[in-house]
């Protein structure tokens, strides 16, 4: 019997050796980033399409083709990507998407870097919805107030002095991730002692005070990409972080249902863009954001990631000082409450009643007042 022959374990790790080398030989010749690739950095999913069997089931996507027609864009593959993914971003309200009555107020943070994937719907587009298993009963549009560029913070609160702060762990010791995006470099903040409330004072050489911060409890005012000492205050004791604003900060403002979609023979439904709604930010039916530019702002609108020349928050529900619906658009059957202003009755000088004894002797309501 033959007894086996012992590999020299030079000879694996050599042959291990020239494996490798071959391998990081051929990354350079195919313009390969190794490092890259094994650490994620290059595992980018991609975010547009020119075919529409390469969509996927439960996103929303925008097809955008200038010239093209979408019947013939469903049986041939496009020359170029025509369909457009609704990203998501980081956001506090995962798992929660779909639901309206929440804990936190529901923000949206998108670096930089990425929020020129967020899809634009103009008057030529379509919205579109993939799903292998459901039709929507309703579609469900969450409208996102757009507060700008600032640092990873939102969703500060305001005390009685006029200084802000966000619960840090008020109630449950996690609470400061639904005000951090735990995704940017503020995510540093949650290596602080744990405390009820974390105090933003400055940032930069600017105070944090009410006309400089959001409704959305976000810096206002900071300049895209730059980095800021921003001075925090765990009770008394100041705690300095230098942080960047390179964060779209988006935060939750109004939500909308509609139910006008059409199949079309294909993987998709395409999602009608209500008649009523204002240029703005829309999360669509838990799938993913995109951009919404009304007719009427189209030549005004720049193409980029961020235009302040247009207003991205003027509600489409209009309410009063005391918090009554005046105006909603969105609801045909909406009829505006009638408030008359009481007032007192008032005396006539020259009769010495009362402009109510008045009405009741002829006066006709309305005239004389």
């Amino acid at each position: 019997m033959k007894k086996k022959k012992k590999i020299n374990p030079l000879v694996i790790i050599g042959i291990i050796a020239a494996v490798i080398l071959v391998i990081v030989i051929g990354c350079q010749i195919f313009g390969i980033n190794l490092f890259a690739t094994l650490s994620g950095e290059n595992a980018k999913i991609a975010s547009s399409f020119s075919d529409v069997n390469e969509l996927s089931s439960g996103k929303a996507y925008v097809w955008h083709h200038e010239g093209g027609n979408i019947e013939d864009d469903l049986s041939k593959k496009a020359d170029s990507n025509i369909f457009f993914t609704c990203i998501k971003g980081d956001y506090n309200f995962k798992n929660q998407e779909m639901e309206m009555a929440v804990e936190h107020p529901r923000s949206i943070w998108i670096s930089s870097d990425k929020d020129d994937s967020i899809p634009t719907v103009r008057k030529d587009d379509l919205l579109i919805y993939v799903s292998s298993t459901t039709v929507p009963d309703g579609i469900v549009f969450e409208r996102f107030a757009d507060y700008g560029y600032s640092i990873g913070v939102s969703n500060m609160i305001k005390d009685g002095g006029g200084h802000y702060y966000i619960e840090y762990a008020a109630v449950d010791e996690d609470d400061y991730k639904y005000s951090i995006d735990m995704n940017s470099d503020a995510s540093q903040l949650s290596d602080l002692a744990v405390i009820e409330r974390l105090y933003l004072d400055k940032v930069g050489n600017i105070k944090v005070r009410e006309d400089n911060v959001s409704d959305g409890g976000t810096v206002l005012g900071l300049k895209k990409n730059k980095s800021y000492v921003c001075e925090f205050y765990t009770g008394t004791y100041y705690q300095d972080f230098k942080l960047t604003a390179n964060i779209h900060m988006f935060s939750s403002l109004e939500r909308f249902t509609s139910y006008e979609y059409e199949f079309m023979h294909s993987n998709f439904i395409v999602i009608s863009i209500p008649d009523y709604f204002k240029s703005g930010y829309y999360f669509v039916n838990g799938a993913g954001l995109f951009r919404y530019v009304a007719e009427e702002d189209e030549a005004t609108y720049n193409g980029e990631a961020y235009d302040e020349a247009i207003d991205w928050n003027d509600p489409i529900v209009v309410y009063n000082e005391n918090g009554e619906v005046i105006e909603d658009p969105s609801d045909p059957n909406f009829v505006a409450p009638t408030t008359l202003e009481q007032s007192d009755p008032g005396i006539d000088i020259k009769t010495g009643s009362t402009s109510e004894q008045s009405n009741k002797t002829g006066t006709k309501e309305g005239n004389g007042t």
